[in-house]
């Protein structure tokens, strides 16, 4: 309710309403009311002006924030049902493991992207704190932090990858970051069911399901648009000036033409209009933080879950929609997603071919034969 946040402001021009008389009629000390009100009606133009267009343009950038919410959560159901229906005829250990990996990694994706926003919006004096702290010069000459580094559970690939980097890399750079590192393993999952199915899926099938991962990645870039681009400071602050000298200057013209308490009432509902309008406005330029009217975008996104649980429980049977739903807890049970991204950049899974790629790639040696071969003939 914007009651609680609206009524102080209103207590306070009530006694300024109070004040002003009494100082003209109780002391008859100073007159602060205007004899004139067509000023302030023209200032009330303006006023208005502004106000509707920072609620219209809130309003709209409020249901844009939701369009992409429903388009990343449809991309996420959509893409677990096509992937259990293109392939249902195909029950075995290796494709139901498939299935699993591609509703897995889907569930991994949407987390990591809510907590993103989330973090976001709850966070901002963390915005701009440095996410890898480097020391270039110790990481090339420092010889003893190498045998140490070799030594470390940590992967030689978070080493590397902080060495990539052009410059500072904030904590708002990294965390949005994490959906897109997320998605390319998902769609890297989804080209290798060749190996699993047992044979290549029609081009239009796996062609489908890499769609929707697009789809998904462009909802999250408009995520990323209104979040980096918020409503101009500028005009802001000159629209809160405006509202506030009008709003506060109402009782120095009422005062000249009405009796007291008309005054007070007419002071009361444009303060509550005009500054609760406001309040509405500023609720809704950030709609995915922790009060009460906001987007409960984890709400939404635990029905996802459990519409992809029973996409893999039609496909596979209860013990594969259980044993998914158990990998997600044990997700959960590490922290929050963007944690688990971090533990992740720092593992080697996220970064390396799987075991058959290997297996299967052609050795250096034969690669060496067959260019010989072809210069030779």
């Amino acid at each position: 309710s914007a009651f609680p946040q609206v009524s102080p402001f209103v207590a306070a021009n009530v006694v300024w309403t109070l004040i002003i008389y009494y100082l003209k009629h109780g002391l008859d000390l100073i007159d602060l009311t205007f004899h004139s009100s067509v000023g302030h009606s023209f200032m009330g133009l303006l006023v208005s002006f502004l106000i509707v267009n920072r609620s219209q343009i809130a309003y709209n950038r409020f249901m844009e924030f939701r369009r992409h919410l429903a388009e990343s959560y449809r991309s996420c159901r959509e893409l677990a049902q096509h992937t259990t229906v293109y392939t249902f005829q195909t029950q075995t250990q290796d494709a139901a493991y498939w299935r699993q990996e591609v509703c897995y990694r889907t569930i991994l994706l949407l987390r990591v992207t809510m907590d993103a926003l989330l973090w976001s919006a709850t966070r901002h004096n963390k915005w701009e704190d440095e996410y890898f702290k480097l020391d270039h010069d110790r990481d090339a000459r420092n010889s003893d932090y190498d045998k140490e580094r070799e030594r470390s559970t940590i992967s030689k690939h978070f080493y590397l990858i902080k060495q990539l980097s052009h410059g500072r890399r904030s904590y708002i750079d990294e965390n949005f970051r994490s959906p897109i590192n997320f998605s390319h393993l998902l769609k890297q999952v989804i080209m290798e069911h060749p190996y699993y199915l047992g044979y290549k899926m029609p081009v239009n099938e796996y062609r489908d399901l890499l769609q929707f991962v697009e789809k998904f990645i462009t909802a999250f870039h408009g995520f990323r648009v209104l979040i980096f681009t918020p409503y101009p400071f500028p005009l802001l602050q000159m629209s809160r000036a405006f509202l506030f000298f009008w709003v506060y200057t109402l009782p120095m013209v009422l005062l000249n033409d009405y009796r007291l308490w008309s005054s007070i009432l007419i002071v009361m509902l444009v303060s509550f209009g005009f500054i609760g309008v406001e309040y509405v406005s500023m609720s809704l330029d950030d709609p995915l933080a922790d009060d009460t009217n906001d987007i409960d975008e984890h709400g939404m996104s635990l029905l996802v879950y459990e519409d992809i649980y029973l996409a893999i429980y039609r496909t596979d049977g209860p013990d594969a929609a259980v044993a998914l739903r158990n990998r997600v807890l044990d997700r959960y049970r590490q922290g929050r997603e963007l944690e688990c991204y971090r533990s992740d950049l720092k593992g080697w899974d996220m970064w390396e071919m799987p075991e058959w790629w290997h297996k299967q790639r052609p050795s250096d040696d034969s690669n060496n034969v067959h260019c010989e071969t072809h210069k030779s003939t």
